[in-house]
């Protein structure tokens, strides 16, 4: 048998943040919508789930995901409630079988009134073909969070464990909690592999042999998760679980000054309207860019966009075939011109005809541009059925950036969907380095079932979307430094240049 050891420094959990999110978790899975036994949460990802047996979370409630796709894949996934109970022990049982391989879990879930006790998890696996005892194993993962945080340093089991058993072998990690020091935990992580029946030899042999290379993989693995776990928590600690979520994020960016940026815009109007069309299709660009109507960049100008690649539905599938067995691929997008003027009112108005998705985008004026406004309704990922909006009003922009405004927000943007609404503000200000101090404000609220579920996805995903933030600011900078170097009409075109043009065959700009 080898056994690898290695200590985490974590910063720690707040025990009242977790027993926070486990119930509100509860909350939403107790608050699911049901329609005839159908799951109408909004979300694509659940529509597939029916309740074939008994009512919504109760003992014997069972069940299944019925779409298209599980059938012709054979796969036959069930769920069963064998007990429910939110202040003491709930229990459920996962079954999934698919062209022979059947995979079986048990979770049970033990709460003490609204405080999280233990989680305990176990499952096995069996295989198809001749080779069945070898194509089988067993797991048990169990956390016991009152011991966690009860004893520390203790001699007692460690709270945290997985085994798994595989006739050829057997492995286990366990995790303990050692006396905390700087205000850290101190996670005990320990490691056990050893081999099983014919394979105990030659496997002892293996290990002697890679027992430094699988040390030193474990102390990498646990580096990455302490560094992750102790960027993520202090914040989330800090936030703790908010309803409706309201996160604040502030940085610096470089500045442009009004008459550049203003210039740049009118040249890159202008630059759009000189493009050129042979026989319908866009010259001097590998973008396969289709003028369908009208007179290029005139109101009623309708254009068809093909991202690369792409592969056309053949005549002898359907649609709904298409869309099931059909390649993973972006779709066609359709523009047309609704107004193009250079000192009034520009509006582009958009579509993916194929997703249903349409949006638009308009600006008050090229020349001396105020205010741009943009709209999208259609699905995301998992979600359908969004709606968002976005303003930006330039005059408060330079007014604040300026240091003559109220600080209110320049940019807004409103997210709509049937489970929520979110809402994203942007405030610009001056800085004695002649920097823009940029001030982003996100909101979330839930609505129904699933207002606990943003308040959770609000505390997890809080350093995500500051990170995202940052690194658009990063971006912008890189932009602004390199753009900024040229004048604004050199730099309108090379944008241009860069927009219609693939990163493997774009070149210098004429």
């Amino acid at each position: 048998m080898a056994r690898f050891q290695d200590v985490l420094a974590l910063t720690p959990v707040p025990r009242s943040l977790l027993d926070d999110v486990v119930n509100a978790l509860l909350d939403a899975l107790e608050g699911l919508p049901l329609d005839n036994g159908k799951l109408t949460t909004g979300v694509d990802s659940f529509r597939d789930v029916r309740l074939v047996e008994g009512d919504h979370l109760t003992a014997g409630a069972r069940y299944q995901v019925v779409s298209e796709e599980t059938k012709d894949e054979g796969l036959n996934l069930e769920l069963k409630v064998v007990s429910w109970n939110r202040t003491g022990e709930s229990q459920i049982e996962v079954r999934a079988a698919s062209e022979g391989h059947v995979v079986n879990t048990r979770l049970k879930l033990r709460m003490a009134g609204r405080r999280l006790h233990a989680l305990h998890a176990e499952g096995d696996y069996q295989g198809p073909g001749p080779l069945r005892r070898l194509q089988r194993a067993t797991w048990k993962a169990e956390a016991s969070f009152e011991d966690w945080w009860a004893n520390q340093g203790s001699r007692n089991a460690p709270p945290i464990s997985l085994r798994i058993v595989h006739p050829l072998a057997h492995a286990s990690f366990l995790v303990g909690r050692g006396k905390d020091k700087d205000r850290h935990w101190r996670a005990n992580g320990t490691l056990r592999l050893r081999g099983r029946w014919i394979a105990r030899p030659p496997a002892g042999v293996v290990l002697l042999f890679m027992r430094s290379r699988i040390r030193r993989m474990l102390r990498a693995g646990f580096v990455r998760a302490e560094t992750a776990w102790n960027a993520a928590v202090p914040g989330m600690a800090e936030r703790g679980l908010q309803d409706p979520v309201i996160l604040r994020h502030q940085l610096e960016v470089e500045p442009v000054s009004r008459e550049w940026a203003e210039k740049y815009v009118a040249a890159l109007h202008r630059r759009v309207g000189e493009l050129r069309f042979d026989d319908g299709r866009l010259a001097d660009a590998s973008a396969d860019v289709r003028l369908l109507e009208g007179e290029h960049i005139r109101p009623g100008a309708r254009y068809r966009v093909v991202p690369e690649n792409y592969v056309s539905r053949p005549p002898e599938l359907t649609e709904e075939e298409w869309e099931r067995f059909g390649p993973r691929q972006r779709k066609p997008l359709e523009a047309s011109v609704a107004a193009w003027n250079s000192d009034g009112p520009s509006r582009i108005e958009l579509s993916v005809p194929e997703d249903g998705q349409t949006g638009w985008a308009e600006l008050d004026s090229a020349q001396k541009p105020a205010l741009v406004r943009a709209a999208y309704t259609g699905g995301l990922g998992a979600f359908s059925r969004l709606n968002a909006t976005g303003e930006g009003d330039l005059e408060r922009w330079w007014a604040g950036v300026g240091g003559s405004d109220d600080g209110g927000p320049a940019f807004t943007a409103t997210i709509k969907h049937p489970l929520g609404e979110g809402t994203v503000s942007i405030t610009g200000s001056p800085t004695k380095k002649n920097r823009w101090k940029v001030d982003v404000s996100v909101t979330a609220e839930g609505r129904d079932w699933a207002r606990p579920l943003a308040a959770v996805a609000g505390l997890l995903s809080g350093n995500a979307i500051e990170s995202a933030i940052s690194e658009a600011a990063s971006d912008w900078n890189d932009a602004v430094s390199k753009a900024t170097k040229d004048d604004p009409d050199l730099a309108a075109k090379a944008t241009l240049h860069e927009l219609l043009n693939a990163p493997a065959t774009a070149g210098e700009p004429d």
